[in-house]
């Protein structure tokens, strides 16, 4: 796992960032500055694996900062000025981030550095209910079982999945993966399929599975709950639709 420090003065950016950071299981987030010195200080005593460092701060520019440094950790730079492109490459930077900054170009950008870029591996066609699935991240592949997962997440062109202890980041179609998953799945929202094996809590409008809230589509409720109908019985089901 790469540990990270953000560095910006822009506090809707520090939150957008550490956001992205807590969406990829290979990234640790250690630290968020909005004070180059003081982040300075923190890295005397803890260096980083990746550092993603804003260019344009009132106190030091984010390229005079990163040559100041003794010791370079990998960098990516973020600014909202595209002129500094020259001066990133300059220093060997691993990206050069404009914001906005999407999702996915964050996760291109740290792909680079990490090289976890993840994909699920082949479910063999014959056999659609198989109790496992490989998923490969980076060079390493992963055998998970789906009695494991506790639901799905669509993030842009990536599947999330999410178990009691872990995430799995893959560059996966969310259609490709329902057609191989087994019958105690259910989709419940355009960006969500839920374990009903690991179902809390049911509300009208979001499910509980652990910590974890998840929000109900409205076009997916009544069918959702036809389900719980049929699997449980009527009489155990309240009426929320």
């Amino acid at each position: 796992m790469k540990e990270v420090l953000i560095i910006d003065d822009e506090p809707k950016a520090v939150e957008l960032l550490s956001n992205y950071v807590n969406r990829l299981p290979w990234l640790k987030c250690v630290g968020t500055y909005r004070n180059p010195l003081e982040a300075l200080a923190f890295l005397q005593k803890h260096p980083v694996d990746l550092l993603l460092l804003d260019i344009h701060m009132p106190q030091i520019s984010g390229v005079e900062f990163y040559r100041a440094l003794p010791q370079k950790p990998k960098v990516i730079f973020t600014t909202a000025y595209s002129e500094y492109a020259v001066a990133s490459y300059e220093l060997e930077a691993i990206d050069y981030l404009v914001k906005p900054i999407t999702f996915e170009r964050f996760l291109q950008a740290c792909s680079r550095c990490t090289k976890e870029e993840t994909t699920v591996a082949a479910v063999p066609e014959s056999n659609p209910q198989a109790q496992e699935i490989f998923i490969k991240s980076g060079p390493k592949l992963y055998r998970l079982n789906w009695e494991e997962v506790l639901f799905l997440e669509k993030s842009e062109n990536y599947v999330v999945f999410h178990t009691c202890d872990r995430k799995i980041l893959s560059r996966q179609n969310m259609q490709d993966v329902q057609e191989i998953l087994p019958d105690f799945f259910c989709k419940i929202h355009k960006s969500y399929i839920i374990s009903l094996r690991h179902l809390n809590v049911v509300e009208r409008h979001q499910v509980s599975i652990g910590k974890h809230e998840i929000p109900i589509g409205q076009s997916y409720r009544p069918a959702f709950f036809k389900i719980l109908s049929e699997r449980w019985g009527q009489d155990k089901v309240f009426d929320a639709v």
